[in-house]
């Protein structure tokens, strides 16, 4: 949309642990009329235009090869932001809503993948950690900082948990869910 020839963008930072909150926030703000343009490291850059025009999914993509987002495009699904390991995809509304993941399966295969990200940085996390505490008290000089470094990477290491936690539960629920399905 352009107001005077200028495009109305914004640019907002929010850093989330749940890939689903993220998911849904920037779908609000795509009802809002707010177009998800690009994503690096929790800045968003949205871009205005009409309200409810698309519908936006987000992915860990780690190891996606060329004709994984060929077969995405197939499906008139774009790639909206990739950075790093993650993807934002959209889809215009008008052709109904889309999954990434259309069975209990490939869900499950998801999230695991999803662990297997975060856990090993949590386990990095208490391990510099420990030894930043433990450096920390020996008579170096900086052992202050040390200590503190330490402590903020144990807190880090919790901050992990708590994703870990529910893509855990999530997973859970939908073997469960199969099990009982499958019988």
């Amino acid at each position: 949309m352009h107001v005077g020839g200028v495009d109305m963008k914004k640019i907002k930072f929010r850093f989330f642990l749940d890939y689903e909150k993220e998911e849904a926030w920037v779908n609000e703000l795509a009802a809002q009329g707010w177009h998800l343009q690009k994503n690096i490291i929790s800045f968003f850059v949205f871009e205005q235009g009409e309200p409810g025009k698309y519908i936006y999914r987000n992915e860990l993509v780690e190891g996606k090869k060329k004709d994984y987002y060929e077969f995405l495009e197939s499906m008139n699904i774009e790639c909206v932001s990739k950075f790093g390991v993650w993807a934002y995809y959209r889809k215009e509304a008008i052709d109904g809503d889309f999954e990434l993941f259309s069975d209990a399966p490939s869900k499950i295969q998801y999230l695991k993948s999803i662990t297997r990200l975060f856990i090993p940085i949590a386990l990095l996390n208490i391990i510099i950690g420990i030894f930043n505490i433990i450096t920390g008290f020996t008579a170096s000089p900086v052992a202050f900082m040390s200590i503190n470094l330490g402590i903020l990477n144990m807190v880090m290491a919790l901050f992990m948990y708590v994703p870990i936690r529910k893509i855990q539960r999530r997973k859970k629920h939908l073997e469960h869910d199969l099990h009982i399905f499958e019988g």
